[in-house]
């Protein structure tokens, strides 16, 4: 009877001394977790769903040297992480043509947009800058109107991500008299 009951003790006594092991480790990781810094939400895998917008606007201004379309819209992230991006509000007229008519801000050479409008790609380093956090934020732009052009029928605004690609490009029609 004695060696049985030594046999049950020291059975005992590892399963014990497993537990123990598991719980310091289980305690150990926890702690570790707990220590480590949060990490930022990933962003979607398709940014332009997070962009949302509101209360688009645009009216023309003249004076004797030039016209502009001033354009105005309200846009947000609807994620917590902030999002820089570039933004741009291309204005067409001719219904048939479709080519680009004028840009805010001015386009540079090396622009995001062939002169026929076309998205060349890659990364955009020009446009108006911003950072889209979860409250709203006004963009305005004043595009200017060549004089020789009588309609403006469309305003597109195109918002840009951080490597190029495009998040937003919403076109609003323009009602004419």
């Amino acid at each position: 009877m004695f060696p049985r009951l030594t046999q049950k003790r020291l059975l005992n006594s590892i399963a014990y001394t497993a537990l123990v092991a598991v719980v310091a480790t289980l305690g150990y990781f926890t702690l570790t977790i707990l220590k480590s810094p949060p990490t930022e939400e990933p962003l979607p895998p398709d940014l332009a769903a997070v962009i949302e917008f509101e209360g688009f606007s645009a009216r023309l201004e003249s004076t004797t040297q030039q016209r502009t379309l001033r354009v105005s819209i309200r846009v947000r992230n609807a994620t917590a992480r902030p999002i820089d991006a570039q933004v741009f509000f291309v204005a067409k007229g001719d219904r048939s043509n479709g080519a680009l008519l004028s840009v805010w801000p001015t386009l540079s050479p090396s622009g995001p947009f062939s002169p026929a409008g076309h998205i060349r790609g890659g990364p955009v380093s020009t446009g108006t800058q911003v950072r889209l956090t979860q409250n709203w934020q006004r963009i305005t732009g004043e595009v200017p109107i060549p004089a020789e052009v009588r309609h403006i029928h469309t305003v597109t605004i195109y918002i840009f991500g951080p490597r190029g690609e495009v998040l937003l490009s919403r076109p609003f029609e323009l009602r004419t008299k």
